[in-house]
């Protein structure tokens, strides 16, 4: 993968005049998405993200240790203005200081991989990393037929398993359900 598929991505299938330009770590980890439309979902949440930031977010790389892995990921370094949303009363916004997407995140419960995995950040220098969110992204092509399977795999796991749909979750505003999640856990 460069930063022309990159380009390409951003601008012809998801409609935004932007890219970030990712260094070849950053390629490699994007690259490792099972789907353009992981790929897809990944470069629409940086853009959400991006919009609602007074600059644009720097984008990294960084490792976050899970149980017994070390997982890479892409890091957006100081995200939290996008949850700073008009529609979330003003005391539920707030976002971390760092947010690593990692593609292909193997559950420690089961023999399955995710399609992606949110670690929060404490720190927007080195930040000591947090799961926070499982995502699974079905394709309405290739999941439209298997939709009860799909579920299934998500049964008997002590973490909670968000599904998105190609067909009602759009990469461009998928993040924004994140953000809500958030406000609705803080405080209860």
């Amino acid at each position: 993968m460069k930063n022309k598929d990159v380009e390409y991505i951003c601008k012809s299938m998801l409609h935004i005049d932007w890219s970030p330009v990712l260094d070849p770590k950053a390629l490699e980890i994007l690259a490792r998405c099972d789907s353009k439309l992981e790929q897809m979902f990944i470069l629409g949440a940086c853009n959400f993200i991006r919009l609602r930031c007074p600059s644009t977010p720097n984008v990294s790389t960084s490792t976050a240790r899970f149980g017994s892995r070390t997982y890479e990921g892409i890091w957006v370094w100081e995200p939290w203005f996008a949850w700073d949303l008009d529609e979330l009363p003003q005391d539920k916004r707030g976002g971390p200081s760092a947010l690593l997407f990692v593609p292909q995140f193997k559950s420690p419960e089961k023999d399955i991989t995710h399609d992606l995995a949110l670690f929060y950040g404490d720190d927007n220098g080195k930040p000591n990393w947090e799961l926070e969110h499982i995502v699974e992204i079905d394709g309405y092509g290739v999941h439209k037929d298997r939709r009860e399977t799909d579920k299934f795999r998500d049964t008997d796991l002590s973490y909670k398993v968000h599904r998105l749909y190609e067909e009602t979750d759009k990469p461009h505003d998928w993040f924004r359900k994140i953000v809500h999640l958030d406000a609705n856990l803080k405080n209860g």
